[in-house]
């Protein structure tokens, strides 16, 4: 079984981290409850675009509560048999907005893959500021895919 990862993306430019899911050769799997984002290029729609095939949006896997309250996930158990079934081909990163892992549902969600199969889990950080200026590259989101 394959690595699974999480991220949140709001430390994150897109070219930092489509390096890094282009490096592992992970799917990405959006358990945003509602995939979309004040900025464009973190919406499902520029994420399909350029990711492709390599994206999925797992609904069961969003939380409720996105805007506050309790952590309360839609279906974990449909959602985390998903992410097992991705696992058997590939890593599987699991993409949310939140900084601090903690406070974000992807904890629960990877705590649950964990303990029903085992699986290793690995929670990215963003890399140095250095290495993610400028903010938002315009050659990232347009134009070809850039995962493989």
């Amino acid at each position: 079984m394959h690595t699974l990862y999480t991220l949140g993306y709001l430390d994150w430019t897109p070219s930092a981290f489509l390096a890094r899911v282009e490096v592992l050769g992970a799917v990405v799997v959006d358990i945003r409850f509602s995939p979309s984002s004040y900025h464009p290029t973190w919406r499902q729609v520029a994420l399909k675009r350029v990711l492709e095939a390599w994206y999925h949006h797992v609904p069961a896997l969003g939380n409720r509560n996105y805007k506050g309250g309790p952590i309360e996930i839609v279906d974990l158990a449909a959602g985390v048999a998903v992410v097992h079934q991705l696992l058997a081909t590939s890593p599987v990163m699991l993409l949310c907005a939140c900084r601090e892992l903690l406070r974000c549902h992807r904890h629960v969600v990877a705590a649950a893959c964990t303990a029903q199969y085992g699986v290793s889990v690995t929670h990215l950080e963003p890399p140095a500021v250095a290495e993610t200026l400028p903010l938002f590259p315009e050659d990232v989101w347009h134009g070809e895919a850039h995962h493989q």
